[in-house]
């Protein structure tokens, strides 16, 4: 039996970006001593803005996009 090792890649991609996202606020919240009650809801917000960026750069060709929006392919960039 083989792997297909690109539809591995594909499921693996959606919890990869919840764990990017995830660490950031949580740190946060650790170092500054507020509520981890907050770091859920700014991941929530950084996946809002991670899937808009995603899905302007799926939509628009890299050539009518601006200069500095060509490698963004989301927050995590993958």
């Amino acid at each position: 039996m083989k792997i297909e090792w690109n539809l591995v890649w594909e499921a693996v991609k959606e919890p990869l970006r919840l764990i990017v996202l995830a660490i950031i606020p949580f740190i946060v919240t650790s170092i500054a001593g507020i509520d981890a009650q907050w770091a859920i809801y700014a991941t929530l917000v950084l996946r809002m803005i991670d899937s808009y960026l995603h899905q302007i750069a799926k939509e628009e060709p890299a050539k009518s996009r601006n200069e500095g929006l060509l490698g963004i392919r989301g927050l995590t960039g993958f």
